[in-house]
């Protein structure tokens, strides 16, 4: 029960404050580039310690990596800036548009960057030698259940994308934020570190997570997305901005 109320909390303090991104929103959302403060501001005074809090709980960083080539798996606007990174690193990743195969004699991580429900069917598709080298890239929120019954969970990498891309072929926007400078992307699993490498190269931020923490930020963020797009839909489509700054109390 203190572990629930502290998850709670920790998304109350700092969750608001999130820059979303590779969510395929609807049109009546825009996204802040800076969060500014999300929240109520009587509860300004305590949401640091709060939101640092969540990501320090029994946070215990894996070791670092280096990028490497990998598969790209969606040419959208998160897949195309995967892309354009290992290019400026002279890395040949491999993109893979939709009813194309996924290489089966590839190496490195294959990012998945594609909505939630096209995931069935590239794990369906992937060579059953390369299925731990799956590295879900963007799916917001908790896709845990879904990895279990598909016989991933626990073998696959997952990346909780902080980062917003306006429109294809731009450079990404870091989710940095007043009350996490430090950035609040975070990657676990297996290709944890070559993720965070890429990321870094590309002047982005990328917390290396073990599986408690990473699933106390999966939490945090899906409750964010359920609570600030029911506001918005329930208000008639207001921006994220307009909600915090006129329906704080919601």
């Amino acid at each position: 029960q203190i572990e629930q109320t502290h998850m709670v909390r920790s998304w109350l303090m700092g969750g608001g404050l999130v820059l979303m991104a590779s969510i395929e929103m609807s049109a009546a959302f825009s996204m802040p580039l800076q969060g500014s403060g999300l929240l109520p501001r009587n509860l300004a005074s305590v949401s640091k310690g709060a939101s640092r809090s969540s990501m320090a709980l029994g946070a215990t960083m894996m070791s670092g990596g280096e990028d490497c080539a990998c598969t790209i798996i969606g040419a959208g606007r998160i897949g195309s800036a995967l892309a354009d990174m290992g290019k400026a690193a002279g890395l040949d990743d491999v993109v893979v548009r939709r009813g194309e195969p996924i290489p089966e004699d590839g190496d490195g991580p294959i990012y998945v960057t594609v909505r939630n429900d096209d995931l069935k069917g590239v794990i369906d598709a992937c060579p059953a030698a390369r299925r731990e080298d799956l590295t879900f890239y963007g799916q917001n929120g908790y896709i845990e259940d879904f990895l279990e019954k598909e016989g991933l969970a626990g073998s696959s990498s997952q990346v909780l994308v902080y980062m917003a891309v306006a429109k294809l072929g731009e450079k990404p926007t870091d989710g940095i934020t007043d009350l996490n400078p430090e950035g609040l992307t975070s990657a676990t699993g297996k290709w944890a570190g070559q993720v965070a490498a890429r990321l870094k190269s590309a002047g982005l931020t990328c917390q290396i997570k073990d599986t408690k923490p990473f699933q106390l930020a999966m939490f945090e963020k899906h409750m964010w997305i359920c609570a600030f797009m029911l506001l918005g839909v329930h208000h008639g489509g207001v921006t994220v901005g307009e909600g915090e700054s006129k329906h704080t109390a919601q």
